[in-house]
């Protein structure tokens, strides 16, 4: 009767503890990737980007003309300044195309592990998702042709040199869309959604914010038509020798408090290449 008892206690205990939750699947996209942009003269520009502070790493011929540059940060993150001579194949054209209106973001790459999960939540969704040489896109006369999904741009030729910013650039952890209803819709079929906002100060609006597990994405209230990509938030480890950096560049611009996300710079459109570019603190100073 006594061992009965026992059997029948611990049966008892054993219904009521709590379960482990099944293992929860990883993100379809975890993070961001990088941002080809698109610039008329790439040597020029390059120049232009190693005076504001920041290691450029060349890049590698491409078959059909392409030639780039690349701003490069430990974590896979990238700014890619990008240029094309002439419409050798689709992407090539692409950039032409672009390039007619000016320099700027022509893409934005997010990073995802896994294509086929991603294709298959993107189809189950009704979107036209395809896998294709540079990672999973939409097709070119897609209202979100703008971003594909791929890798971070990690390569066994990365040097330490690369990634010494004399800005103190350490990472891409912020791109800035013009919000669309497609963008809602993709956000929603990647299960993200935004969570607060934060205030632009040179675009005196507020963006909603889409947390990312690196970086984020921020939401800009749409102005009219226009280009996708407003701007991008490269954090820096040390604000206040970045702007020693711009000075000397003939940038002399007064950091903004931005209550707990830190301190920023914001370079214009015309000195970054067609969008704004911030430079940002995280968090508090660095010891002196």
């Amino acid at each position: 009767m006594r061992l009965a008892a026992l059997v029948s206690l611990a049966t008892s205990v054993a219904t009521f503890m709590p379960q482990p939750a099944a293992a929860e699947k990883p993100p379809l996209v975890p993070g961001l990737s990088h941002v080809p942009t698109a610039v008329r003269d790439l040597e020029g520009m390059g120049a232009r980007y190693r005076r504001l502070g920041f290691a450029l790493k060349p890049g590698r011929p491409h078959d059909n003309g392409i030639r780039n540059l690349h701003m490069k940060f430990r974590d896979g993150t990238e700014v890619e300044l990008i240029t094309a001579a002439g419409a050798r194949d689709d992407l090539a054209a692409h950039y032409v195309d672009f390039l007619r209106r000016g320099d700027g973001p022509a893409f934005l790459a997010l990073h995802a592990p896994s294509s086929e999960r991603l294709v298959r939540a993107l189809r189950a969704a009704g979107m036209d998702a395809r896998q294709g040489r540079y990672g999973v896109s939409f097709p070119s006369d897609h209202p979100l042709d703008h971003i594909f999904f791929g890798g971070l741009n990690q390569s066994p030729t990365d040097r330490p040199e690369h990634f010494a910013h004399p800005n103190t650039a350490e990472s891409l952890i912020a791109v800035w869309l013009v919000a669309s209803a497609e963008h809602d819709g993709l956000l929603a079929s990647l299960r993200l959604a935004p969570r607060g906002s934060v205030h632009l100060p040179p675009l005196r609006l507020k963006a909603r914010r889409v947390p990312l597990h690196i970086g984020e994405l921020l939401l800009v209230p749409g102005r009219g038509p226009g280009r996708p990509i407003a701007g991008m938030t490269v954090r820096v480890r040390d604000l206040d020798a970045a702007r020693r950096v711009l000075r000397g560049a003939g940038h002399d611009l007064a950091p903004v408090d931005m209550g707990r996300a830190g301190r920023s710079v914001f370079l214009p459109p015309d000195v970054a290449g067609g969008y704004w570019l911030e430079l940002r603190q995280t968090g508090a100073r660095p010891a002196r």
